[in-house]
């Protein structure tokens, strides 16, 4: 009866189901794997993509960026080449060369030496073309003070037409007492005033120069220390003008 019941054709059926299920069994463990990692691959790829989008889009904001400081940099160029043009023709408009520049320097140094200003007008007066000149007078008054004034303390000039007054600081004794006359080291002030209501002021430390016009003529004063006290007043007439 055991050999009756055995089937070999049945054994086989079931061989031939077994292989195919397990082959289609591996089928589908390789599709599912396929899938799965074709999915990871989808989601890779879709980061990266992510990714280089993001990175355009920074290199096209810096692109921007950079644009916008090309340009800002064109124009400050321009601005700077045309603020130098305009100082380059300022410096030779204004900057003195040559016979010029020599005499400004000159100018310079004798300022910087300490040559009074008003001093050194008069003399580049006195050095321009010859003048219809002659010389005038030369008088002396007291310069009074805060403790002093008294008499004698003017001057006239061009027939009493030009009147010569100033102030002065008193000077000090060693005790530091102050004294009737003036200090001829400090600074004084010297007016001038024609009959004609023309005024002009002479201030600083003696030797002082002052220019008065006076109808037709032109009276130059110099004012210098005199004895104590007093200053002396020297003037010269030109024509005018």
């Amino acid at each position: 009866m055991g050999l009756g019941l055995y089937d070999p054709e049945s054994r086989y059926r079931r061989r031939v189901w077994g292989a195919i299920i397990r082959v289609f069994s591996s089928i589908t463990v390789l599709v599912v794997v396929a899938a799965f990692a074709y999915q990871i691959g989808v989601e890779r790829t879709r980061g990266q993509i992510a990714t280089l989008q993001a990175q355009v889009g920074t290199l096209t904001q810096d692109k921007s960026g950079w644009e916008q400081q090309r340009v800002q940099l064109q124009a400050a160029a321009q601005t700077a080449q045309i603020q130098y043009r305009e100082l380059m023709a300022r410096f030779e408009r204004e900057v003195p060369t040559g016979t010029y520049r020599e005499m400004a320097d000159k100018v310079a140094q004798r300022l910087q030496a300490g040559l009074d200003p008003q001093r050194l007008a008069f003399y580049i007066d006195q050095a321009a073309a010859p003048r219809d000149c002659k010389p005038g007078e030369s008088k002396r008054f007291i310069l009074p003070t805060q403790n002093a004034a008294g008499s004698n303390s003017s001057v006239a000039f061009a027939n009493n037409t030009i009147a010569v007054t100033g102030r002065g600081e008193s000077a000090v004794d060693d005790n530091n007492k102050a004294q009737s006359w003036f200090d001829p080291v400090k600074s004084v002030t010297v007016n001038f005033r024609g009959i004609d209501g023309k005024q002009a002021t002479a201030t600083g430390v003696l030797p002082l120069f002052q220019t008065i016009v006076v109808g037709d003529k032109e009276y130059r004063f110099s004012l210098v220390e005199g004895e104590r006290s007093f200053v002396r007043v020297t003037n010269e007439v030109c024509a005018f003008p």
